[in-house]
């Protein structure tokens, strides 16, 4: 039940964002360290907290059907409306196989002008578990689609005026839409031995897995569409191909093969860790297009040598409907070793490298140790964790063009070394860690919106402190992150972000749960990056400060027996604690407003 109420996806995700305001909208983590994409398609990745991918599915082997059903609704369904309603199924057709069933859908019309979102996935899960055959596989579609006003117009206040609606927005024409399909698969057949159980237990021989021949399949098709009409020519600095008509899509295709053979960690003897061996290749294909509209098969001289340089490296090309698309092939290979069933320790150390392709010589190595230390009554775990990368940079990063944008660059490879440490205890439920991260050639999104890369080293450090205090009726949570950039240049973030909750919570009639309190969100001053909807990405800029304003949002959480309820009114403190509510440059949160929720569960 505890804070079940928190449903934005972002804040599930990160305590501080920079967020075009309503629910399904674009964003990107003001925790340098958070912003790791879902998603490995460029445009997509300002929504990856609304999509369901692969690496996200929970497996379940339950002995009875299990549901789900979510449901939440703003205070009017006619005006500002905002729905969303979740199902999640689960049955096993035998001790060996399961079947899952997802549905995630939202809709929010939000509060400003031409603001509505809408998203929604969908998603076929199987597991199917025996001593030596294990199979996963999912099926997901996920859909998105906003309408795209670019903020309000400069010199408005937010207390300017009672109703948000009457706000100017900068435009009213222009409409993101995002598509992803996705299957996803992974097989193994182990070989092992059979071994008497122990005698506490109720099973007489339980199966050893000592090598796992292992096939990796997936193929993800990913779709972004751009439209705008001649209704506000001069948001976009540029119209290369048409100036009364902008219709942009860029297609993303993924077929990816994955080979692997593991040697097990053996529980039956004393010194052992596990091995893995891998070979993988993926079959890429870009594609890019924008409409010419009423200018047929002539483009301007000027967009035509620019098309014509990008279109070097690619292998096709059209002049008539300014389209072009390329093929790339990746092959890797990579292993590791790892300890994973250890009490005294676990660690990992892994590694892969790029043989042939696009990504020709990028390498990555991660590793990790966690060590549980034993202190009194208290189970505190002691975690280290590194990477040490060279990535060759996305390849839109390097070639894109589109009515409003067009580049080639000719980036470096991105060097990148990163190193992590926590400690957290389970009695006093505290987390505090220290994130470092060295960066060279450094891609950033500059002033203008178009990519660019930093001639000098980035540094970026971080700490932060997680704290839960918990009595029979009062649970606290407290979260600070504090951060630390060499360059700002190239990249803004909030020096110091913070997160507390305080909860009263009791029993009535001793069969409902009750919960009440309030949630504050708070950062400190910066220049957060602005949004560009045409290339759905975040850009520097240094005219408008962000921040300094608590969110606050007052909560209740009621539970009888399987059913739970949350009331939530968002930006409690809107009016009162001032009016300086914006989450990105041009882009104010919601004014105070309402929401409720259900949550169902059945076992049957």
């Amino acid at each position: 039940m505890t804070f079940y109420h928190v449903y934005l996806p972002i804040f599930q995700k990160s305590i501080s964002n920079t967020f075009v305001g309503n629910n399904g909208g674009a964003y990107i983590s003001n925790d340098f360290f958070q912003r790791k994409p879902n998603s490995d398609f460029y445009f997509a990745r300002s929504f990856d907290a609304y999509w369901l991918t692969p690496s996200q599915i929970n497996y379940f082997n339950t002995t009875t059907p299990f549901s789900l059903l979510d449901y939440s609704q703003s205070d009017s369904k006619n005006t500002k409306n905002e729905t969303r309603f979740n199902v999640f199924l689960s049955q096993n057709v035998n001790k060996k196989l399961n079947f899952e069933f997802i549905y995630n859908q939202t809709k929010s019309q939000g509060q400003y002008l031409y603001q509505s979102n809408k998203f929604h996935s969908i998603a076929l899960v199987s597991s199917y578990n025996s001593d030596k055959f294990l199979s996963h596989t999912n099926i997901i579609f996920n859909r998105l689609e906003g309408q795209e006003d670019g903020g309000i117009e400069a010199n408005q206040p937010l207390d300017l005026t009672d109703k948000t609606e009457n706000f100017s927005v900068r435009m009213d024409d222009a409409v993101n839409k995002l598509q992803n399909n996705t299957l996803f698969t992974v097989n193994e057949y182990r070989v092992g031995k059979m071994v008497e159980a122990d005698s506490a237990e109720n099973v007489i021989k339980r199966f050893i897995p000592r090598v796992g021949f292992i096939h990796e399949f997936e193929l993800s098709g990913n779709k972004r569409r751009f439209t705008k009409k001649d209704k506000s020519e001069d948001f976009f600095t540029n119209n290369y191909v048409n100036t009364g008509l902008t219709n942009d899509s860029v297609r993303f295709t993924r077929l990816t093969n994955i080979f692997q053979i593991k040697f097990y960690e053996a529980p039956d003897r004393k010194y052992t860790f596990g091995k893995r061996v891998y070979i993988g290749h993926d079959e890429i294909t870009y594609h890019t297009a924008t409409q010419l509209g009423d200018l047929g098969a002539h483009p301007f001289p000027l967009i035509g040598s620019i098309f014509y340089q990008i279109s070097s490296p690619l292998t096709n090309f059209s002049d008539n409907g300014k389209l072009f698309f390329s093929k790339q092939a990746n092959t890797y290979i990579g292993g590791g070793i790892f300890r994973e069933e250890g009490k005294f320790w676990q660690w990992e150390a892994d590694g892969r490298i790029y043989l042939t392709g696009y990504r020709s010589g990028q390498t990555e190595l991660n590793g990790y140790v966690n060590k549980p230390l034993k202190i009194g009554r208290d189970t505190t775990s002691l975690r280290i964790e590194g990477s040490l990368k060279t990535l060759v940079p996305e390849y839109y990063d390097s070639y894109f063009f589109s009515n409003n944008f067009v580049w080639k660059n000719d980036f470096n490879n991105i060097n990148e070394m990163t190193i992590k440490s926590s400690i957290r205890s389970q009695q006093y439920k505290t987390t505090i860690g220290v994130n470092y991260s060295l960066i060279g050639n450094y891609i950033y999104n500059n002033s203008q919106a178009l990519p660019a890369q930093s001639k000098s080293e980035l540094l970026i450090l971080s700490a932060y402190l997680n704290k839960d205090f918990e009595s029979d009726h009062w649970v606290l949570r407290t979260q600070a992150l504090v951060q630390k950039v060499n360059n700002e240049n190239v990249i803004h973030l909030p020096a110091f972000a913070g997160f507390i909750s305080l909860n009263y919570r009791t029993i009535i009639s001793k069969v409902m749960h009750f919960q009440i309190g309030a949630d504050t969100r708070y950062n400190s001053a910066f220049y957060a990056d602005a949004y560009d909807p045409a290339t759905a990405r975040f850009y520097l800029q240094n005219t408008q400060l962000i921040g300094k304003y608590p969110y606050i949002d007052l909560h209740a959480n009621l539970k009888l027996k399987r059913t739970r309820f949350f009331f939530i009114l968002m930006n409690a403190g809107s009016g009162f604690v001032g009016n300086n509510y914006f989450m990105a440059p041009d882009y104010p949160y919601y004014r105070r407003t309402f929401r409720f929720g259900i949550s169902w569960s059945f076992y049957d």
